[in-house]
């Protein structure tokens, strides 16, 4: 069933506390790189279970240009280390790499993708979403049952259309890829619980008056969400109530062939495309333009937003390159007008893609 994705009134402020600084994206060396990781899917219930008793979380607030505002909660990273560290038994030191707050890179080539970090393209793009949403000449952009992100990460873009639907009692298929897995395990899937959480009343079940919702005090920026199994058992009811289905998957886009047989499709699905820094490399944005087409091709309506800085300095990929790429693939990309777009700076793009 089609819908159109209409947002009003109070829905996020800005805490840019753990938001990437816009700068030239710092890259590791490539040339060492091992081999990328062949994409899989996870089971959405076996990630949950590696949950810790409580989550805590900051509320990141964002207000566009048109003065709609969204609050998405997001896990903090400092709860991220101490899981790991908990998990740790020395074996494995990989999880930790883009999570020490020392550390200068922001990716490492088939190593580590950036997932961790909240860029500051996905709030570009969570702006459009709310500024545009409501214009009924975007409802065949908005007007969607399946949202697919490509390089989630925190998932921002995904979690305001998540709230969205959550609210609304919409059914809707999300497909979340992040080159890591434990970025998924630790950071898109606790983000999709607290967002869930925060679309329900504050003493409605499973909460109550001895223990209420935390997330659902619109003052408090943050706190802890207690993960009993009757809220977890709570969240997956909701989600089969409503049609909701996740499907996350890790690892390289490319071949694309293999991820895009991981990705659910039918032709009558409407899709919507999203991603936020995902062109910065030549490798990238070729690899990420390739599966963004094909998966526009299976389906009869589908478009996709892409999120960029307008050159990425030093590591090559710019939206220039982006654009060249897509006409080559029979796509038209262009760049749109947006008022909340930063002008300071390395400049930032929205740019919409669909068949020719």
């Amino acid at each position: 069933m089609a819908f159109s994705f209409g947002f009003s009134g109070d829905d996020i402020e800005q805490d840019t506390s753990d938001v990437q600084d816009p700068g030239q994206v710092e890259v590791g060396d490539a040339r060492d790189a091992p081999p990328p990781i062949e994409a899989r899917t996870h089971d959405l219930d076996e990630l949950l279970s590696t949950l810790p008793s409580q989550l805590s979380y900051s509320t990141l607030t964002t207000t566009s240009p048109k003065g709609f505002t969204a609050r998405l909660p997001r896990r903090d990273l400092f709860d991220v280390r101490l899981q790991l560290m908990a998990e740790d038994d020395n074996s494995n030191p990989a999880p930790l790499t883009g999570l020490d707050p020392h550390d200068s890179l922001d990716l490492l080539p088939n190593i580590y993708e950036g997932g961790y970090k909240t860029w500051e393209c996905s709030i570009d793009l969570v702006k459009y979403l709310l500024d545009r949403g409501p214009r009924k000449d975007l409802d065949d952009l908005v007007r969607v049952n399946h949202v697919v992100e490509m390089g989630c990460g925190t998932a921002l873009p995904s979690l305001l259309l998540w709230q969205y639907a959550l609210r609304n009692k919409l059914p809707l298929y999300f497909s979340l890829t992040d080159y890591n897995a434990d970025v998924l395990r630790l950071v898109t899937v606790p983000n999709l619980v607290l967002a869930w959480a925060a679309t329900v009343d504050a003493t409605a079940a499973p909460f109550s008056d001895e223990n209420p919702n935390p997330l659902a005090d619109e003052a408090a920026e943050d706190g802890d969400l207690y993960l009993s199994p009757e809220i977890l058992a709570a969240f997956k009811s909701a989600l089969t109530a409503q049609g909701i289905v996740v499907t996350l998957i890790s690892g390289s886009w490319a071949p694309v062939p293999h991820l895009l047989s991981l990705i659910p499709s039918a032709p009558e699905l409407n899709t919507f495309i999203i991603g936020s820094e995902t062109i910065y490399s030549p490798a990238s944005l070729t690899a990420f333009t390739e599966a963004m087409v094909e998966l526009m091709k299976r389906v009869k309506s589908g478009k996709a937003i892409v999120a960029a800085k307008r050159v990425y300095f030093g590591v090559g990929g710019s939206v220039d390159g982006f654009r060249e790429e897509c006409a080559k693939r029979g796509c038209v990309a262009y760049e749109m007008e947006f008022e909340g777009l930063e002008s300071q700076g390395v400049r930032r793009c929205l740019v919409e893609v669909q068949m020719y």
